[in-house]
């Protein structure tokens, strides 16, 4: 592929996540505000809005780790794995949390923006033990 052509693929794979963060961070405000109007067919709406705003961001992350090289493949698989690891800990700790009555079932978009905090910090930290390794 031409350097010409790699730089604008890149660049437009970098507009498509901008885009993909935005829809992220408004799905969950307008979900909400759908699900506050209190009509089945409104709340029902917002729980697809809250689902499918998650789809694009998701969507782009796929094509990222396709079009990347073993080296980084393997630094998105290790950080999702200790992501899933951290959020299934996360959920059942809330779980139990709730069963004993010390908390009241915490807001999942909350839970959510968690565990996309410790995707974030899993992935920068792979990323920096297998620079520091090389």
């Amino acid at each position: 592929m031409e350097i010409n052509q790699q730089f604008r693929r890149n660049v437009r794979t970098f507009y498509a996540w901008v885009g993909s963060m935005v829809i992220l961070g408004v799905a969950p405000v307008a979900a909400s505000r759908l699900i506050e109007h209190g009509a089945t067919w409104s709340r029902a709406l917002g729980v697809i809005v809250g689902v499918v705003g998650f789809v694009p961001w998701l969507a782009l992350l796929f094509v990222i780790i396709r079009r990347a090289d073993e080296v980084m493949r393997r630094i998105h698989l290790i950080a999702i794995a200790i992501t899933a690891t951290f959020g299934l800990l996360l959920l059942i700790t809330i779980g139990w949390l709730v069963h004993a009555w010390f908390i009241e079932p915490p807001d999942y978009a909350f839970v959510c923006l968690a565990w996309m905090i410790a995707w974030l910090i899993a992935l920068l930290a792979t990323q920096r033990y297998y620079e520091r390794a090389r």
